[in-house]
């Protein structure tokens, strides 16, 4: 390896100027490799050579060895122009994802004994023990590749949803199914219309392709569906809607998602993201199956990670027109469905009792929050979903970071744009109990 071989070292890429100090111990650390690497000196190796000659029973004296230097942890070896260069310039305006906290982190850092985390909209009673058992005995398959095509994992989530397998399409998180269907449809300039206040993922998936991004404000903190039918004189490619929204919890009706589809031109397509969809109760919730068969432009998105409490495994589906599915596959990774969770989410979609105990948890524990909050005198938003979206006299990161030190783990939503605004995702009885009192301690 030559001198030029330190150019290949990079550690981390840093998004901000390098400061003064670190940038110095990165020029003095690339100097040492270099010394290090370069071959040495001819004058010197001929005198060593001479010397071996004339003492050949003698030992050579050494030089002291260039001690080999690394650029300090978190320096890079690139400066942030020649990484600007390398880069694409379409992924600069994106944002990394911001995720809730973890009870690992939360306990590392405060030292708590006891911590509820209630920040990640996950499911409190854990997961479907149906799932578990088949984990488990999945796990001793796992020498093996999964069927890529995962196609008894693909037939039970058609059977559970009423259509043919050829409408499903599976993968690692709802995520990648939104980012697989721009990627095999938006084209560089095009337009991707989303909302404001929602999840990150629709402007990440458009904003990597080099679309162009159009947002639409929240109306009353819901998502405007007018206002959306509004941007189609613009031709956009693609729609982006979560229904409901996170992380308001509102959502929008079937009458409202009709009224846009029929606006909606064929040469556009509509992705609804139904992540919460399993808890909606609202009978004016729109039945997304039943559209697609006369608009075959509507593709939805939904998850194991929340009813089924899968979200670790990672599994989301989509579902629509089986030709538009169809060139979702030519951008998929292999195997990107591991053997496990293929396993996990077909015994998962057989636990009727554990949806049915999920569920009813979640209504009381919606009544449970609701009742707790007014009483604290906190306005908050009706949901549709796992979680409660409420305001707080304070910022919203403040008040979450005092909760932290006390063991609480819930959601500041200034990431989201509603930096007032905090989530919580709805409990079992206890937890729900544990939360009310420490937020009305921090209140107080």
């Amino acid at each position: 390896m030559g001198p030029q071989g330190i150019k290949g070292i990079l550690i981390e890429v840093r998004r901000g100027p390098l400061p003064a100090r670190e940038a110095v111990a990165s020029v003095r650390c690339q100097l040492s490799a270099v010394r290090y690497l370069s071959p040495m000196p001819k004058p010197v190796a001929k005198t060593l050579k001479k010397s071996a000659k004339k003492s050949p029973n003698k030992p050579v004296a050494k030089t002291p060895a260039t001690r080999t230097v690394l650029p300090p942890s978190g320096v890079s070896a690139y400066t942030e122009a020649e990484i600007l260069a390398l880069a694409r310039p379409s992924i600069q305006a994106l944002k990394p994802y911001v995720p809730g906290r973890s009870i690992e982190e939360v306990r590392e850092q405060y030292g708590v004994k006891r911590i509820v985390k209630l920040g990640s909209n996950e499911n409190p009673l854990g997961t479907s023990p149906k799932a578990l058992k088949a984990a488990t005995q999945a796990l001793a398959k796992s020498s093996l590749y999964p069927d890529g095509a995962s196609r008894a994992l693909r037939g039970d989530i058609a059977a559970h949803c009423g259509v043919a397998t050829e409408n499903i399409v599976v993968g690692n998180g709802s995520d990648e199914i939104l980012l697989n269907i721009a990627l095999a449809f938006v084209k560089v300039g095009e337009k991707v219309v989303i909302s404001e206040n929602t999840f990150s993922e629709y402007e990440f998936s458009g904003r990597v392709l080099g679309a162009e991004i159009v947002k639409v404000p929240l109306r009353d903190l819901r998502y405007d569906l007018a206002g959306f039918a509004k941007t189609l004189s613009q031709k956009p490619k693609m729609l982006f809607l979560c229904n409901p929204n996170n992380p308001t919890g509102t959502y929008f009706t079937h009458a409202e998602l009709l009224a846009l589809l029929k606006k909606t031109p064929r040469t556009c397509l509509l992705v609804v993201d139904e992540a919460y969809g399993d808890y909606a109760t609202a009978p004016d919730y729109p039945r997304c199956v039943e559209l697609m068969r006369t608009y075959p432009n509507l593709l939805v998105a939904r998850t194991f990670s929340k009813l089924y409490g899968l979200a670790g495994l990672r599994l989301g589906y989509g579902m629509g027109d089986s030709g538009l599915l169809r060139e979702t596959l030519r951008v998929k990774t292999p195997f990107n469905v591991n053997l496990v969770v293929q396993a996990a989410a077909s015994a998962a979609l057989t636990d009727k009792a554990f949806v049915k105990k999920s569920l009813s948890v979640n209504v009381k524990g919606r009544a449970q929050i609701e009742a707790g909050l007014k009483k604290l005198g906190l306005p908050y938003l009706p949901t549709q979903g796992n979680f409660i979206c409420f305001k707080v006299p304070c910022q919203a990161i403040d008040l979450c970071e005092d909760l932290l030190e006390r063991g609480m783990i819930i959601r500041a939503l200034k990431s989201f744009g509603l930096p007032e605004w905090c989530r919580v995702t709805i409990g079992t009885k206890e937890q729900n109990t544990f939360f009310l009192k420490e937020l009305k301690s921090v209140l107080s």
